[in-house]
């Protein structure tokens, strides 16, 4: 996949108060981050300092917007918001608890299909020349990540993106160096390094 992100952070937002009522939402306004959530994006954002990346790119949504602020903040970053790495769309689903939804494929439920998130978070990849961090959501997160590993949905049905967690991915090398980690490696940071 030829991009203009060379290397790019994916972080999932923090624990909001969506994720503690366990409610599936795409609304731009609602559930901000708990105290919880923004002290593991304080977490996080520690573990970034001193690694050279060109800014942070956000979804619009409440509790991304939290994430990257705080996140920025902490590392002297410029945040942007970026509607291609918005929440997957839920369609009637959108405000219901996570045990409401019935477990069907998601265009069943008129939800956002794999195939379109994956075709605008490729797309966000060419709105920026550099290194990022992407503040985004699990399922977005996932399907960009799979899609670097060569599975498919079904297949990568078992990747869990935590929440405040960091996927890193060589872009310019096609190589996911690492999925959901609350702990950045060496290796990792080396990569974000140079």
């Amino acid at each position: 996949m030829i991009s203009l992100i060379k290397k790019l952070l994916l972080m999932r937002h923090g624990e909001s108060f969506a994720n503690v009522n366990n409610i599936i939402s795409e609304d731009l306004d609602k559930y901000p981050l708990t105290d919880r959530g923004v002290e593991q994006i304080l977490f996080s954002a520690e573990q970034l300092k001193g690694l050279k990346f060109k800014g942070i790119v956000c979804s619009p949504l409440l509790r991304t917007r939290q994430t990257a602020k705080t996140l920025g903040e902490v590392v002297g970053l410029k945040v942007v918001e970026n509607n291609k790495i918005r929440e997957s769309g839920l369609g009637p689903y959108n405000g219901y608890r996570v045990d409401e939804v019935p477990k069907l494929k998601r265009e069943d439920l008129g939800m956002e299909t794999w195939d379109s998130q994956l075709e605008r978070m490729r797309s966000a990849l060419n709105d920026y020349d550099g290194t990022y961090i992407f503040v985004s959501h699990a399922l977005p997160i996932r399907v960009l990540t799979a899609s670097f590993l060569g599975l498919d949905e079904r297949e990568s049905f078992g990747i869990d993106i935590k929440l405040a967690s960091m996927t890193a991915i060589d872009v310019e090398k096609s190589k996911v160096v690492s999925i959901g980690t609350l702990l950045l490696t060496d290796r990792i940071k080396k990569l974000f390094s140079q």
